[in-house]
């Protein structure tokens, strides 16, 4: 009977993973799950000691558990419920390890998808299994983490920093910005890698953002600013696009000859190179994305001659068959959605060029 009742209870677990599996989940207001506790005892020992690695795992949308794993020394032990359900309750692992100083994290998954790190980022040390003399260090540390300018325009350059301090004097590996979920790496502004500020320059899209500070020292130990959750900003605005416009435009020269190569050219004699210039200027510095010139209907790229690229002079040089009837127009885009073409309509003539 009691084996009966055993199978029964198997099969009944079987149909409900199926049923959970099978059944349709929202993508969208999917909480993460917590974990609490975690731990691995004892935190010293020798090789032939049991390890319990343990932790409490919880989710506030009563989410059933897919997987609750520790990571030692990265490579993946998975734990089994001993206690409570699977949306609640603790799970544990009995290990053995080889001597050495070793680190550990956890990690748990819920049936949609979600998913919960402990500690978040690097890792816990321990246990110490069969060494005589313990490795200490000390946790890095992260503060005064911030962006300049909580509000802004999609136009602006928003600059995140926050202070790195390691007490034994090691660099980190790296520090980073977390930015929407994107790990950003960040760079030593001033101060020295052990102990200094870094630093991290970007534009952003309009909407509300949010961010926070991650490191990792040579030993692997991790630290986070803030502790938990995360810190909200920059809100940035849509800045309306200005069009670029097109002024100055002339051809050089215009009027030309072009040279009869069986007789001497006289010094004074005009080039056969022709020279078209226009001036671009855009009032969101937005550099021409595409800058062309349009003669008698071909197109060409013209290049910057002067200044810079979002106001500045820029060039186009050719060599033209004889005639009266040459045209030309400017044709520039700032790639943000504008463009502008010189003239609105029809063309500009010239350069007449006689033999």
């Amino acid at each position: 009977m009691r084996k009966q009742l055993r199978a029964f209870a198997s099969a009944s677990v079987t149909v409900l993973a199926i049923l959970v599996l099978a059944t349709p989940l929202a993508a969208a207001g999917n909480n993460k799950p917590s974990l609490g506790g975690a731990k691995i005892t004892p935190t010293q020992g020798g090789s032939r000691s049991v390890y319990v690695a343990m932790v409490s795992y919880s989710d506030p949308d009563g989410d059933a558990a897919a997987k609750v794993e520790v990571y030692v020394d990265g490579v993946a032990y998975p734990l089994r419920r001993v206690r409570g359900t699977l949306a609640k309750g603790i799970w544990r692992a009995r290990l053995t390890l080889p001597p050495g100083e070793h680190n550990y994290y956890f990690y748990a998954e819920d049936v949609r998808g979600a998913s919960e790190r402990f500690p978040r980022y690097g890792a816990k040390p321990g246990p110490r299994v069969g060494t005589t003399k313990r490795i200490y260090n000390r946790v890095p540390e992260l503060t005064n983490g911030g962006c300049y300018f909580d509000y802004g325009t999609d136009r602006a350059v928003y600059t995140f920093t926050v202070d790195y301090l390691d007490q034994d004097g090691k660099q980190p590996r790296a520090v980073k910005v977390v930015l929407d979920g994107i790990p950003r790496k960040m760079t030593l502004h001033k101060g020295s890698p052990a102990a200094g500020t870094y630093l991290y320059q970007t534009r952003l899209k309009p909407g509300k953002h949010g961010y926070y500070f991650t490191a990792t020292d040579d030993c692997g130990d991790g630290a986070t600013h803030p502790a938990h959750g995360f810190l909200r900003g920059p809100e940035v605005e849509e800045q309306p696009n200005s069009p670029p416009v097109l002024l100055g435009e002339r051809v050089n020269p215009a009027l030309g000859y072009q040279p009869d190569l069986g007789a001497a050219i006289l010094d004074f004699a005009s080039p056969s190179t022709y020279t078209y210039l226009v001036e671009y200027r855009d009032a969101d510095y937005d550099p021409p994305s595409l800058a062309l010139i349009y003669v008698n209907g071909k197109p060409h790229k013209m290049t910057l001659a002067t200044g810079k690229p979002c106001g500045g002079e820029y060039i186009y040089r050719t060599r033209l068959y004889p005639g009266a009837h040459h045209n030309y127009y400017y044709y520039f885009e700032d790639g943000r959605g504008n463009s502008v073409r010189h003239p609105d309509d029809g063309y500009f003539h010239g350069p007449v060029v006689v033999r």
